[in-house]
């Protein structure tokens, strides 16, 4: 069975930075979405996997897009992590990002209405 994606994904670079607790690991960001995030797992860190992960991305304007997420799946070059929470700054700058990658707005607006409709609004 083939994976289905219901949100885009863009390859994306930004300075961003991964933290649980009191420790904190800046990493390589390959892409993100509406719902998550992909990068390079770091040489070094400890995490505990049940634990949520915040991430911190600086654009280049000096603001910021910030996400509580879990861990959803690890290889030993790869962590994907999937949204758990988001402020509504951050999710409107997101959603910016998207719609100048993407070209569409009409598009990003079906995929917020898929994500709100899939984790319900918090």
């Amino acid at each position: 069975m083939s994976e289905h994606r219901h949100f885009t994904r863009i390859p994306f670079d930004a300075q961003t930075t991964v933290s649980q607790g009191n420790h904190s690991w800046p990493v390589d960001l390959i892409d993100l979405s509406l719902n998550g995030v992909l990068f390079k797992q770091p040489d070094v860190w400890n995490i505990h996997p049940g634990n949520p992960l915040m991430i911190d991305i600086r654009l280049a304007d000096h603001t910021h897009i910030k996400m509580e997420c879990n861990l959803v799946h690890i290889t030993p070059v790869y962590v994907g992590c999937q949204c758990s929470h988001i402020d509504l700054d951050s999710i409107t700058l997101l959603k910016r990002l998207i719609e100048l990658n993407v070209g569409s707005d009409e598009y990003v607006e079906r995929e917020l209405a898929a994500l709100i409709k899939e984790h319900g609004a918090h």
